[in-house]
């Protein structure tokens, strides 16, 4: 991928620093967003996560916000994301930014702006503020210049952050977990869950092995998944470990790993699959709740819809990306939320995923349960995954998504689409499967992705490769 490449969307804006991701650029674009909510901004909250070009880009950010006037700047100095989120509501701010690249290597860096209720901004929004970064001959803030009072809270947002965890997790909970003498394995891989992992397990009393815990220095690959998270599979047999977890650099995101030899692993595969750890996160959410509405992405597994029936709770999907499962969890007041094809979760108030408060609820869950996370695995239905990249250029998408659809009604499947001409087409196999197509909105390139879910490996495995075919065919 050319270094020049940069990405700008509702998700963020990311790239290679000092390529595509300039300083200069993120000075215009804190300018801008100022601008564009000019009558609206007083407070805002500052951080980011621990790439090095960081500290760089968030002074630059620091610097534009102050001169546009802005009366207060909160530095909460490395966190993860979902802290720099929480602090907006506590600190009662009218917005914020975050450095991140999120789950990109280290040379690539970024931003997130927020709105007042601490989530990033909506996508018509974020569309406006791009347009004037690029369009805007000249910044006209139109407000009056005055002193800038910026303070330092990152002890103060971290220990905000755990409080808000340890009360969702109960103080029963937390009794809990501390009596059941739980082990793990964490992987923060230098990134900014560092500033949180120790102090929270502390808490709760988990005896923690923390490996890659230095700040910035990253010990494999960003994301983390089932090829960069090898290594420490095999430490997780070891010593009685429950299970083990590896976190992205903003640490929204967490994959967990169960020991390879256990009956799950050894059917499944020890590195836990998005959509049961979304599963697992419902579960112990909605424990004591009915009639919850839980919003999900459209190529979410049914596994999710499966395993919270028994909370008489509903699914409600929505188009793919964080900020779409946001709104609609706004709309219909849930507690939680997710996409599964990532493993993500969102749980209110705070908006975005959020890796940490997955694994203290999981801990909740297993001492609560006195059963490990795999056999608790074990009792949940076996859903399978699969899913490929293929690319064709946007001008093709409106008549090739047409032509998809087409081609599966003639089938006799039922079609859901979701969002616009580049949004969610699902083809309806069955009652538990499906094959799913849409454009990348998050990665440089014209890249097309298609998933088939489904309860029976081998069906899963054929509907994939019958997408593909189907691709190839409308293209023609």
């Amino acid at each position: 991928m050319s270094k020049n490449i940069i990405v700008e969307s509702f998700s963020g804006v990311r790239g290679v620093y000092n390529e595509a991701i300039t300083c200069e650029l993120a000075r215009k674009y804190a300018l801008c967003y100022c601008q564009l909510f000019s009558d609206k901004l007083s407070t805002l909250v500052v951080g980011g996560d621990s790439r090095h070009s960081t500290p760089a880009l968030k002074e630059s950010m620091v610097e534009a916000l102050s001169s546009a006037g802005i009366a207060k700047i909160i530095d909460i100095g490395t966190v993860p994301i979902p802290v720099a989120e929480y602090s907006v509501l506590r600190f009662e701010a009218d917005g914020g930014v975050y450095i991140t690249a999120s789950h990109n290597e280290p040379e690539y860096n970024g931003w997130k702006f927020l709105k007042q209720d601490g989530a990033i901004l909506y996508p018509h929004q974020f569309d406006r503020l791009r347009d004037m970064v690029y369009n805007s001959k000249g910044i006209d803030l139109k407000r009056a210049r005055r002193e800038t009072e910026i303070t330092k809270k990152h002890e103060e947002s971290i220990y905000q952050y755990i409080e808000h965890i340890l009360q969702l997790v109960g103080n029963s909970g937390v009794e809990r977990v501390k009596e059941s003498g739980i082990r793990i394995l964490a992987d923060p891989n230098g990134g900014a869950g560092i500033t949180v992992l120790s102090e929270l397990f502390d808490r709760l009393g988990v005896q923690a092995e923390i490996i890659n815990g230095e700040l910035g220095n990253f010990a494999r690959a960003i994301e983390p998944n089932a090829e960069s998270l090898a290594s420490i599979a095999k430490e997780i047999d070891i010593n009685g470990i429950e299970f083990g977890c590896g976190f992205d650099s903003d640490s929204d995101r967490v994959e967990l790993l169960v020991p390879p030899k256990s009956d799950f692993a050894r059917e499944m595969g020890p590195v836990v699959s998005g959509h049961y750890v979304l599963a697992l996160a419902c579960d112990v959410r909605l424990e004591g709740t009915k009639n919850e509405v839980v919003v999900i992405n459209d190529c979410t597994s049914y596994l999710v819809r499966d395993v919270i029936r028994k909370y008489a709770a509903e699914v409600k999907e929505v188009e793919v990306d964080e900020i779409n499962v946001v709104r609609e969890m706004e709309k219909q007041k849930s507690i939680i939320g997710g996409e599964g094809s990532n493993g993500g979760v969102v749980y209110t108030p705070i908006g975005c995923r959020d890796g940490i408060m997955t694994i203290a609820l999981l801990l909740k869950m297993i001492a609560e349960r006195e059963r490990s996370l795999a056999q608790i695995l074990l009792e949940y239905p076996r859903y399978y995954s699969t899913r490929t990249k293929v690319h064709c250029s946007e001008e093709e998408i409106p008549m090739l998504k047409h032509r998809l659809e087409q081609y599966y009604r003639e089938k006799g499947y039922q079609i859901r689409k979701t969002g616009d001409i580049t949004g969610g087409l699902k083809a309806l196999i069955d009652g538990n499967s499906f094959v799913w197509f849409r454009q990348s909105k998050s990665e440089p390139g014209e890249v097309f992705r298609i998933i088939s879910d489904g309860d029976e490996l081998k069906k899963v495995k054929e509907l994939l490769q019958q997408g593909i075919e189907a691709f190839n065919e409308c293209r023609m």
